[in-house]
């Protein structure tokens, strides 16, 4: 992967917010611009001390490193094992002559770091970094791209061998858990989230709660099974959604999934590079929804916030976000996840969550889990 690049891109974005120095420990932008398989996913107190990654607008930077991982491909500066913060903020303090005015915190910093670093640079504004490398992460790199593809494929055969393991009498709970299991047994280092499984009865008595079935209790008569599934792999996220049937759906609910699922296919074939704008997305998805007379079942479960999912890659949730506001082109090599929902309260909770790789003529599809498939 292109670390330099990365790096380059970081200066660039500094030098137009007007920014001296970033500091980043474990957190997204560590591995990215390091590509350290520092696991910050885990708790904080798991952590160890040490990696941290100093980055300026000019000169080299410094990589402080704890040795409890490797980094591989950073491109300059200096990589020092870890001793203790304050001496080596005080050291580097120095080689910068008092050019440190403004310093971009990242996300996770531990605090005895960014205590260092306030006595280090006395007077020096501090701002919030997580967000800087947003744009330059957007644009995924081919080998990303290949992670991306290599985890939607995991995902779509774990919800496959569940899926063909649904039996009357399992729970929700029994799904999530197997759901995890069959996840870490076939390579995945996390969930990119808890799973989650729902089910809706037909005929039940919801109201405005999305569902009234106990998580413990077996699955029984005519149900809606909804997933929601994410994992992580080689430092890349998931994000899949999907839903079932249990026992024959009614005419209706079935018109409602064929109409959903039709809806997110068009929609795809539509995302060519500089096409579509990410605000775009929502309406051209209730535009198919509302000629198949669903788009009232969308905006009861979106409302007023009409989110339709996001970008994802090192993290499950990176933007930019696809919903009102966000003026983003979509362009080529970007990662989408898709997620359009409809609601019918006591009736059914359906959901179609894709990954999906914007090319130069179209959408490509990265989780391929059988669409059609909806009947258990």
């Amino acid at each position: 992967m292109d670390r330099r690049r990365r790096l380059t891109g970081l200066r660039g974005e500094m030098e137009a917010r007007g920014i001296d120095l970033v500091i980043y420990g474990h957190c997204p932008n560590f591995q990215y611009l390091t590509g350290s398989h520092a696991d910050w996913r885990e708790a904080p107190d798991h952590q160890p001390e040490g990696d941290l990654l100093l980055v300026p607008r000019e000169g080299a930077p410094l990589l402080l490193e704890s040795g409890e991982y490797s980094s591989i491909e950073f491109p300059q500066g200096q990589a020092l094992r870890f001793e203790a913060y304050a001496n080596h903020f005080r050291s580097f303090a120095a080689t910068m002559q008092g050019k440190i005015t403004r310093v971009g915190a990242g996300a996770y910093l531990p605090a005895k770091a960014l205590l260092a670093a306030i006595t280090a640079f006395p007077g020096a504004e501090f701002v919030e970094a997580a967000g800087l490398l947003d744009a330059i992460r957007a644009i995924k790199e081919p080998e990303e791209i290949e992670r991306l593809r290599a985890v939607a494929r995991l995902t779509d055969e774990v919800l496959m061998d569940v899926a063909r393991g649904i039996r009357e009498g399992v729970s929700q709970r029994d799904l999530m858990l197997e759901i995890e299991h069959q996840g870490r047994r076939r390579g995945a280092q996390h969930v990119s989230f808890n799973p989650w499984a729902c089910f809706v009865r037909s005929g039940s008595t919801a109201g405005d709660i999305l569902t009234d079935y106990p998580v413990d209790a077996g699955l029984s008569g005519n149900v809606a099974i909804t997933f929601d599934v994410g994992f992580v792999l080689d430092g890349y996220c998931s994000d899949w959604g999907r839903s079932l049937y249990w026992g024959k759906p009614p005419a209706h609910v079935a018109a409602a999934h064929a109409a959903l699922r039709q809806a997110v296919v068009d929609t795809v074939a539509g995302m060519a590079d500089g096409a579509m704008r990410a605000d775009e997305v929502y309406p051209a998805i209730e535009r198919h929804l509302d000629g198949a007379g669903f788009g009232d079942r969308m905006r009861a479960r979106l409302g007023v916030g009409k989110v339709m999912g996001h970008q994802i890659g090192t993290e499950v949730h990176e933007n930019p976000w696809l919903r009102p506001g966000s003026s983003e082109v979509l362009r080529e090599g970007k990662v989408l996840c898709i997620e359009p929902k409809l609601w019918m309260p006591g009736e059914y909770y359906l959901r179609l969550e894709e990954m999906v790789l914007i090319g130069k003529h179209g959408g490509e599809f990265l989780t391929n889990f059988d669409r059609e498939l909806f009947a258990l």
